[in-house]
């Protein structure tokens, strides 16, 4: 009885460290796309019956399991990840938000505003408020969504993706100037977001603006040489400006 009782101490002690390096080993295929080994060492250390344990590793292995799951597009099982972490962690948003934003992804506006408010009865997260205003774009409630990505930088003036909706937003209300001075504090925040540039330069370009337009599109295309929206738009403006 005695020398069980050892063993199982000395094999809790020890499965610590190793469950840890695990975990750590897990982290580490997910950032190099390898998805599906990922999931293959969290189901290796994932003890289900351990969800509610005190110091669990199973909040985390959960969260990481689900990141996976969106990636292979497993979202049934994704969901029910996220939804586990809730339980375990009632009072973190973190769940909320990135469930959130995959809903996002998969224009299930009614979800996200369902999980988004569920997760601001936690805490006022920025992250929430701007997930909510995406929702509101998509539906295009247009003044909705401004109010609620202003809301947004209100917690958090240096949410860049904020500053970037809120331009899309005023632009889909005329209100160029407002938009361009949107973009313009999002690049200030992300000087090296195509996007962004590209964004900049269509408010630029609703605002006649065309040889500034131009130079800002220069700056998106040398970033994304690929990216076959600012080549298109770069082509355009190329003409309007007619540099040869």
């Amino acid at each position: 009885m005695r020398t069980g009782i050892l063993m199982a101490v000395f094999l809790s002690i020890f499965s610590l460290p190793l469950a840890a390096d695990s975990y750590k080993e897990a982290v580490q295929l997910f950032q190099k796309a390898r998805y599906q080994d990922s999931l293959t060492m969290v189901a290796k250390i994932l003890t289900v019956d351990q969800d509610m344990e005190p110091d669990s590793p199973n909040y985390k292995l959960r969260f990481l399991a689900a990141h996976i799951h969106w990636k292979l597009g497993n979202h049934k099982s994704a969901i029910a990840h996220f939804r586990r972490c809730m339980d375990i962690k009632s009072d973190v948003v973190g769940p909320y938000v990135d469930l959130s934003l995959m809903l996002l992804e998969m224009g299930r506006y009614r979800d996200v505003n369902s999980y988004a408010q569920r997760g601001l009865k936690i805490k006022e997260d920025p992250m929430l408020y701007y997930v909510l205003g995406k929702a509101a774009s998509g539906y295009k409630n247009y003044w909705r969504a401004k109010e609620l990505f202003e809301k947004s930088l209100s917690l958090d003036p240096e949410l860049f993706i904020s500053f970037n909706e809120l331009g899309i937003v005023l632009m889909e209300m005329d209100q160029y100037s407002q938009a361009n001075t949107a973009f313009s504090a999002a690049l200030a925040l992300k000087p090296d977001s195509p996007e962004i540039l590209n964004n900049i330069a269509l408010s630029l370009e609703r605002m006649k603006k065309y040889p500034e337009a131009y130079g800002y599109l220069k700056n998106a295309k040398a970033l994304a040489p690929d990216h076959a929206v600012i080549l298109k738009n770069f082509d355009r403006l190329k003409e309007i400006v007619g540099d040869k």
